[in-house]
């Protein structure tokens, strides 16, 4: 077995997410008094519930087909609501708890419906954060004996579109006429542009190709481009115009920038990275495409870079804004180690549920300045 650790990590999530729908119906049952029966049957309800998403998202990559993404789209927006309402229930019965051992007070029996009720609202903001045009988020980033070929450029980073539906082609589609309008120098993707479910060309294509970049378009391999195909991805790229960079550095005009293949799936290591930024590791500057935030110490001992990266969404949903902290030191922000910067970004949108909670899209715009 290649990858023993993600099976093992996949069946605790699993586990956990099949829990969670079983808290979920023994509280509703619990606090608005329901039958035994009621319970009996919302158990089983939402047993089917929570392998509605695993199901679609398997079929989907097994066939990509648009006359899935309805079916697709209701089970990931379950899977959005199911985990804000299963986590506020928890917090909920943690309170309760501390209420009585502290204060000797259960709380009054109309809370729980309030509580319901103001839930309700939630998941109605997190989908309109998730669905939006992301705003964009403008850096002037002064870095010290910035050279004269870099000076001024206006990048632009788009991260983490997983285009898989027609719902987020015709997002992308507007993200792409407000990018166009910046008439920036580059435009970088780092990754998790495609899933399965996107037949790329057509209006992805012709999409991509109407972005103006002064100076090109260049992008590297995320995880998810792994899993939609990587002959798939490469002639997607293609086909939109995006000059994918695949462990290798291409000079534009003095500029180097250099494309990472995603750090985890295709297991580079800090030796790797040797041969890899080998052509940049002399300069006094460059632009290195990084999906995942990984081996930054490593690579900012390699000389002086502006590194790229998105992949973990800023969590993009509660209460994965927790755990994913705890996976990625460098989560989300503008970071200096010695002297290379780096920028993790949020994303420009979603995986899984088409909601965001704590953790809004953005489009990163990057002025660079000498100090």
């Amino acid at each position: 077995m290649k990858h023993p650790e993600f099976l093992i990590a996949f069946a605790a999530l699993l586990a956990s997410y099949i829990t969670l729908h079983l808290y979920s119906a023994g509280w509703l049952a619990r606090n608005f008094n329901m039958s035994p029966l009621w319970l009996r049957n919302a158990r089983l309800i939402f047993l089917l519930l929570a392998f509605l998403s695993p199901f679609t998202m398997f079929l989907r990559r097994a066939a990509a087909s648009w006359n899935l993404e309805y079916l697709s789209f209701f089970g990931y927006l379950w899977m959005g609501l199911i985990l804000i309402a299963g986590s506020a229930f928890i917090l909920y019965d943690f309170a309760r708890f501390l209420a009585l051992r502290w204060f000797a007070a259960a709380p009054p029996a109309w809370l729980p419906l309030y509580y319901a009720l103001f839930l309700c609202l939630i998941p109605v903001y997190s989908l309109y954060e998730g669905l939006k045009v992301p705003p964009l988020k403008e850096i002037e980033l002064k870095v010290p004996e910035l050279p004269p070929q870099y000076e001024g450029l206006r990048l632009v980073q788009i991260s983490d579109i997983h285009i898989d539906s027609t719902y987020q082609l015709k997002r992308f589609i507007k993200i792409a006429v407000k990018i166009s309008a910046l008439n920036p120098d580059y435009i970088l993707f780092t990754g998790d542009f495609i899933d399965p479910g996107v037949k790329c060309g057509g209006q992805l294509a012709a999409a991509v190709k109407g972005i103006h970049a002064k100076k090109g378009v260049f992008g590297s391999l995320g995880n998810h481009e792994y899993y939609y195909g990587l002959a798939n991805s490469y002639a997607c790229y293609d086909q939109c115009g995006i000059k994918l960079l695949k462990n290798e550095t291409v000079n534009s005009d003095g500029v180097k920038i250099t494309g990472i293949n995603d750090i985890r799936t295709a297991q580079i290591t800090a030796g790797d990275l040797g041969r890899i930024l080998k052509n940049v590791s002399g300069d006094k500057f460059s632009i290195i495409l990084s999906h995942q935030p990984l081996l930054y110490r490593e690579i900012a001992q390699k000389g002086r870079f502006l590194a790229l990266s998105g992949h973990t969404h800023g969590g993009q949903i509660f209460p994965f804004n927790l755990f994913t902290r705890i996976f990625y030191s460098y989560f989300y922000g503008l970071y200096r180690i010695e002297d290379s910067f780096f920028y993790v970004t949020s994303g420009a949108g979603t995986w899984g549920p088409p909601m965001r909670l704590f953790a809004p899209s953005e489009i990163p715009v990057i002025k660079l300045v000498k100090q």
